[in-house]
């Protein structure tokens, strides 16, 4: 549609005609004009988007103490775009529409609105015509670029020429992926260079040399996304024709920077976002920018659908490694570089889970209840945020010159990683480290999750030690989350005694042996809602010093060993025979490995 300003700018309007309200909404559309009738009612049918135009001459000839400003009221309401004025306009008018951003007219004396109403709809419908050849012209030559495969950079380029203006492609991430300025160079890519290769079909790739992506958006989007957000929820979108909306940019103070974007539609989501930037928008550069817009949701459904069978191959061959599933060393070796992977380096292994915050605010959907005491499951790892994950690793691995590999398993990130030029880390303190790199640049993106990470010791024999490492890598987490809680590091080869238990692939004798020991314990204090686990468990910890165990669990010494006694009458246990002292020990120590702990 045409704008209340077009109107100005193309001096549709008489000579001498003056804007004296409401110039913040002179980009209301307009598709019709309705001047006044002499009779009631003055404007009849009434469906939004008019201009009208009025004589206060006639107003006063059918109501003598009409007000104009109850009048622009109405007409606001209805969803008109503005008025002309033909005669003397109040302060109080002028005021009302200025509170309403309802672009306001003064029209000079002498002019006849009947000829003026003729020629605006005669303008409104040859420039409606001239659109649709421009739209008819606009959509084939985006198109034959889609169809062709061309990328989002001939787009991008293509939409530049047409429209005049700035143009800039953003993921669903507000990253930038291209921007070209009117004089159809492109300009700030910000692509990070390992996305050329593992990433390509995940987000948008121009056709450009990429170079590396910053540590963050920057983005007016991103900077307004709960507008963004709400503007998105309420409509329709459909990549055919998507819809437009208008951001303020930051200003420098003098003419203000506006960004028109549509949003990118793929699969029924939005895929990323393409923008024009301006000081205004006319409606053929709107017409442009939807159907760029719609030429990129093809050019994306392509990138998806190649994804899908790039993902499969990766899906697997990755799985393969984890699980030792593979049957030929040399096999695996051959089908990973194909992925781009040099699977010959000396990787390590390190498990990512995450967790929720405490002081988070949202509620806690992912815990159960079990035997009547919740537990708190670990947060699965979407594909957004799976995508995330990898693009915070490629960026630290390509600073540190790191090879990696990334795979997503469910409620786990998986991280391979190793010294691009084949030498090996200097053992676990050098290879912590670099987990703890990875584990703060994720706690940094996600301030409410909690991240752990388990780290595998490193295996010599190549791949065929990758499946070992991965499987301590994720041992390590999961007894770092029952043993210290979320945001730790937990080295595999630390946890002593929990290292042979957790080898034991048979978890059912262990729980046998488990019950056996502490089985009638644990029934006492069930019934009783005792504290006598707790206290063997400091009996332990302290090496059986009452005064210190009394001190560190705070209740007096007498209590203390009372409650020693009853552990010995009700186990049949003497706590002073090493033997049965281990066999309580190893019992204890079962007990977190089950995660039977409270």
């Amino acid at each position: 549609m045409l704008t209340v300003q077009e109107l100005q700018q193309h001096n549709i309007l008489p000579a001498g005609t003056e804007l004296v309200a409401g110039h913040h909404g002179l980009g209301h559309e307009v598709s019709w004009v309705l001047a006044g009738r002499s009779r009631p009612p003055i404007f009849d049918g009434l469906k939004g988007n008019e201009l009208v135009l009025i004589s206060v001459r006639v107003l006063r000839a059918l109501d003598e103490e009409f007000h104009l400003s109850r009048l622009f009221n109405y007409l606001s309401e209805k969803g008109v775009a503005g008025a002309a004025i033909l005669g003397e306009i109040t302060d109080a008018g002028i005021e009302t529409a200025n509170d309403l951003n309802f672009p306001l007219f003064a029209l000079p004396e002498g002019t006849s609105l009947p000829e003026l109403e003729r020629n605006i709809t005669k303008y409104i419908a040859e420039n409606n015509q001239q659109l649709q050849h421009w739209n008819q012209e606009v959509y084939r030559q985006f198109t034959e670029l889609a169809i062709e495969g061309k990328g989002i950079a001939a787009i991008a380029e293509l939409l530049c020429k047409l429209s005049g203006k700035a143009v800039i492609v953003e993921d669903a991430n507000f990253r930038t992926r291209v921007r070209f300025t009117p004089d159809h160079s492109p300009t700030n890519v910000l692509v990070a260079a390992a996305e050329s290769r593992n990433g390509a079909h995940n987000s948008f790739t121009p056709e450009v040399s990429p170079v590396a992506d910053d540590d963050g958006p920057d983005s007016v989007l991103h900077n307004n996304l709960g507008i963004l957000r709400e503007w998105l929820h309420n409509k329709d979108l459909r990549a055919s024709d998507p819809p437009l909306h208008t951001f303020e940019m930051p200003s420098d103070g003098r003419q203000p920077m506006l960004q028109l974007t549509a949003p990118i539609i793929a699969q029924a989501t939005v895929a990323g976002y393409v923008s024009l930037w301006g000081s205004d928008f006319d409606r053929r550069q709107r017409v442009a920018l939807s159907r760029a817009a719609s030429a990129l949701a093809i050019e994306r459904a392509r990138e998806m659908a190649v994804s899908a069978v790039e993902d499969k191959f990766q899906a697997n061959v990755l799985d393969e490694l984890l699980d030792g599933g593979f049957t030929s060393p040399e096999g695996i070796i051959e089908r990973a570089k194909r992925l781009g992977y040099n699977l010959q380096l000396p990787y390590w292994v390190a498990s990512f889970a995450f967790r929720q915050q405490e002081k988070s605010l949202r509620k806690k959907p992912l815990t159960i209840v079990l035997d009547g005491r919740e537990m708190e499951l670990d947060l699965p790892v979407s594909e957004t945020m799976g995508r995330e994950l990898q693009r915070l690793v490629e960026q630290e691995s390509s600073r540190r010159n790191w090879a990696t590999i990334t795979r997503v398993r469910d409620d786990r990130f998986v991280v391979f990683f190793a010294n691009s030029n084949g030498k090996e880390f200097g053992g676990p303190v050098e290879a912590k480290k670099a987990v703890v790199i990875f584990q703060e640049r994720f706690a940094n993106s996600y301030p409410d999750i909690g991240v752990s990470a388990g780290l595998g010791r490193f295996y010599e024999g190549g791949v065929e030690g990758l499946p070992k490492e991965s499987a301590e890598a994720e041992k390590a987490v999961m007894m770092g989350l029952r043993l210290f809680g979320p945001g730790q590091l937990t080295y595999f080869g630390d946890l002593g005694v929990y290292r042979l238990l957790l080898t034991i692939s048979n978890t059912r004798e262990l729980r046998e042996f488990y019950q056996e020991v502490l089985g009638r314990l644990l029934e006492h204090d069930a019934r009783n809602d005792g504290e006598l686990m707790r206290t063997l468990e400091a009996y332990f910890r302290y090496q059986g010093s009452p005064s210190e165990m009394a001190r560190q669990i705070q209740v007096h010494r007498n209590t203390l060993l009372y409650r020693l006694r009853r552990i010995q009458d009700i186990t049949g246990f003497d706590l002073e025979d090493s033997e049965t002292a281990l066999a309580l020990h190893l019992a204890l120590r079962i007990q977190e490995v089950l995660g039977e702990k409270r």
